[in-house]
């Protein structure tokens, strides 16, 4: 847990932290976002002691950072930054060791500590642990900077616009494996960006601040629908509320019941029918508007074109629009069909829990 109390830096007679007050608790997602200049890396930096705070408090857990010694705090909060700082002329193993290392674990524990880090970051560890920075792709090297910051297992890892210098294709594969992390690690993080997509698709909380202040923290669909002022309305930006909002909702909210092709039961409102296999996996759709220009009688269902209960309505969505579709099958981990979710759902179907 992190827990910021009044906090404020003061560089002359200019204030460029404000009596900022939030908490994020153990196991969240916590993103510090606004335009340049509005504070939120040197409120990151304060957390670490990398920057010392004017005034206020900061408790990790029930400790105020300022009365550990920094060595301690130092093992209890990993940092990764944009820049990832990886040690040049060390191997990719020796740089995520380098913690570990100077804690003096065990050689042993070192290694199976490095192997499995590498492999939880999808890392080939016979191929790479022994090649150096500049010998690998940015994606990987980004990868081997937040590997590194989670190496000694800390309470807490801080994340200073880790993926603000890779090409979007890369960064979008980092996100997503961030979040796989998380949830793996349930470690508590608290991470700087001035992307609002990338906030809206990460965190459990997001704290927008402006020129110092903090103008509201909360939940990411409650910041979408409940806006705290007009700056918050125009940093969110209206031209793509709506697929902003459909990024925070899942498609477990909009599923329906699926109607078997010859089922006596009626069929559903849209009017489609499926088609399955012997495993259940949806391989037809029958009858329905498919797309706007064509009335078909039947179409294949590929691989493509289905949906999982955690995926986000708004990937949902793109892929009805990509394959001028308007329903998606819902399938399980095996691919077994257990649901449908329609445009029409999405347009007039108000989201489930």
């Amino acid at each position: 847990m992190i827990e910021l109390q009044g906090l404020t830096k003061i560089y002359g007679d200019k204030t460029v932290v404000d009596d900022i007050s939030l908490r994020v608790d153990s196991g969240e997602f916590g993103v510090l976002i606004g335009p340049s200049g509005c504070g939120k890396s040197t409120t990151l930096r304060m957390i670490n002691r990398l920057i010392p705070a004017t005034h206020g408090r900061i408790l990790l857990g029930d400790d105020d950072v300022t009365q550990l010694p920094v060595e301690q705090l130092r093992r209890r909060i990993g940092y990764a930054i944009q820049s990832i700082g990886l040690f040049p002329h060390w191997s990719v193993a020796e740089n995520i060791a380098v913690v570990p290392g100077l804690l003096k674990w065990p050689k042993s524990r070192i290694d199976e500590r490095v192997d499995e880090l590498m492999g939880l970051f999808h890392l080939d560890v016979g191929e790479l642990r022994d090649k150096y920075p500049h010998q690998l792709s940015g994606g990987q090297a980004q990868r081997v900077g937040v590997a590194r910051a989670l190496a000694a297992d800390p309470e807490v890892l801080l994340m200073d616009e880790p993926f603000g210098a890779v090409d979007p294709l890369t960064r979008e594969v980092l996100q997503d494996e961030l979040l796989r992390v998380h949830q793996h690690t349930r470690k508590t993080i608290v991470f700087v960006t001035h992307d609002m997509d990338e906030a809206l698709k990460l965190a459990s909380r997001i704290a927008l601040l402006n020129t110092g202040r903090l103008v509201q923290y909360d939940r990411p669909i409650e910041l979408l629908t409940r806006p705290a002022d007009d700056f918050v309305r125009s940093f969110i930006g209206k031209a793509d509320l709506g697929l902003k909002l459909l990024s925070r909702r899942w498609v477990h909210q909009y599923q329906q019941h699926a109607t078997l092709q010859g089922s006596p039961a009626a069929s559903t409102q849209a009017g489609y029918t499926w088609e399955v296999d012997a495993t259940g996996r949806p391989t037809c759709l029958h009858g329905g508007r498919l797309h706007a220009e064509d009335r078909q009688q039947h179409t294949e269902v590929t691989q493509e074109w289905s949906a999982t209960p955690d995926m986000t309505m708004k990937e949902a969505l793109s892929r009805m629009v990509w394959f001028r579709v308007m329903v998606l099958p819902v399938i399980d981990g095996e691919g077994r069909l257990i649901g449908e979710v329609t445009m029409h759902g999405v347009m007039g179907q108000q989201p489930c829990a």
